[in-house]
């Protein structure tokens, strides 16, 4: 069995700016599971975080992850309409 670390590093993450200052940053594929933070380590440690308690608790529940692939057509395809 995969460790739940090395999951939280298999699904890609969105990263924006916030107006007021500081920074959002989101994994797209597991929905809700986003942080803010002054800096960018402190949001990107933030976001490790709630990533790690948004798998144990779709474990504890029962849930199936998503799935990376999709996770990345999915960003894939967001990028692509913005063109």
């Amino acid at each position: 069995m995969i460790k739940t670390q090395e999951k939280v590093a298999n699904y890609p993450i969105v990263i924006y700016p916030c107006e007021e200052g500081g920074y959002v940053a989101e994994v797209p594929a597991l929905k809700g599971c986003l942080a803010q933070g002054e800096t960018l380590a402190e949001t990107l440690a933030e976001l490790e975080t709630v990533t790690l308690l948004w798998i144990e608790t779709a474990q504890q529940h029962g849930r199936s992850l998503p799935d990376r692939g999709f996770a990345i057509a999915k960003i894939k395809t967001s990028i692509d309409s913005l063109s």
